[in-house]
C-alpha cells in the first residue's frame, strides 16, 4: 500500500524583530527534503492547512538549522518551541526568472489557442477563457498581473532588491 507524502516539520528555535525585518531560526525534522529554493517557504498547520508565518529569504544553514528573514509581515513573530509543517513553495524555475533583472516582461493577451499555462509564482491559469486572459511574458514564462506586481514590481520577497539569501551563491 502507498504511504503519503508528508512534509517536514520546523521547530522554532529563536525569533527577534528589528525594525520591519523578523529573524527566524527553525530546524528543520528531515533536511533531506531541502532542495534549492529553500526560501521562500511557509510555516503551516495541517488541519486545516493555513498559513501560520511565511520566511522570504533563508540567510544562514548549519545542517537542519535554517535561519530566515521575513519583512513587513501580517502574521506575528512564531514563538520559541513551537513545531509547524514546513513548506517550501517556489521551483526552482521561478526563483531563476525571480533573479533574472534582464528579462523582459511583456503584457500581453494570452492567446485563444484553447492552451493554458500556468503562473511561474502563484500557479494561477493563465488562458484566453480565464481571470487571467491577461498577463505577463518573458523567456521564462507566463506570470499574472498580480505576481508581477507582487514579485517584480514591488519585490516583497526583497530578494530582487535587497539579496541577502545565501541560496544565491548556488545559482
Amino acid at each position: 500500500m502507498p504511504t503519503s507524502y508528508e512534509l517536514p516539520s520546523a521547530t522554532i528555535i529563536s525569533a527577534s524583530q528589528a525594525t520591519d525585518v523578523i529573524t527566524v531560526a527553525a530546524r528543520i525534522s528531515r533536511a533531506g527534503y531541502l532542495n534549492r529554493p529553500i526560501a521562500p517557504a511557509d510555516l503551516r498547520e495541517t488541519d486545516p492547512f493555513r498559513l501560520i508565518f511565511p520566511f522570504h529569504q533563508l540567510i544562514g544553514r548549519e545542517g537542519p538549522v535554517l535561519v530566515f528573514e521575513t519583512y513587513s509581515s501580517a502574521q506575528p513573530m512564531p514563538k520559541v518551541g513551537s513545531s509547524y509543517t514546513f513548506c517550501a513553495w517556489l521551483l526552482p524555475e521561478a526563483f531563476n526568472a525571480l533573479l533574472d533583472h534582464s528579462a523582459v516582461w511583456v503584457l500581453s493577451d494570452y492567446p485563444d489557442d484553447g492552451d493554458h499555462e500556468h503562473c511561474l509564482f502563484s500557479s494561477e491559469a493563465i488562458s484566453a477563457y480565464s481571470l487571467n486572459s491577461r498577463a505577463y511574458h518573458s523567456d521564462h514564462g507566463w506570470i499574472t498581473v498580480a505576481a508581477y506586481n507582487d514579485y517584480i514590481v514591488n519585490d516583497f520577497l526583497r530578494i530582487r532588491r535587497c539579496p541577502r539569501s545565501i541560496e544565491l551563491a548556488a545559482k
